[in-house]
């Protein structure tokens, strides 16, 4: 019997005072900040030592680049599609 292959993991935490959002793909060993619709680090009060973060696969945005960025892409990110990886549509 086969498992049913997984491309990521998310997780969420709490950690400081701060909601954490993290995703880690296949083959990688660390989970990084990451969450396309808002931000991947989000407060949940003023005596906490994180500020707002956005974050695209561990890579930390300004929050005016990271809305552009937003408006740019179509559709959903690729692992929450139903095609595979490296499937793509023509």
């Amino acid at each position: 019997m086969s498992k049913k292959e997984k491309y990521y993991e998310e997780k969420v935490i709490k950690f400081k005072g701060a909601r954490h959002y993290l995703i880690k793909l296949e083959g990688e060993e660390h989970f990084k900040h990451h969450r396309y619709d808002a931000p991947a680090i989000v407060p949940l009060n003023k005596q906490s030592e994180f500020k707002k973060g956005y974050f695209l696969s561990g890579i930390e945005y300004p929050e005016d680049v990271f809305k552009d960025i937003m408006k740019e892409r179509e559709g959903l990110p690729w692992y929450k599609t139903s095609a595979g990886k490296g499937t793509s549509r023509h």
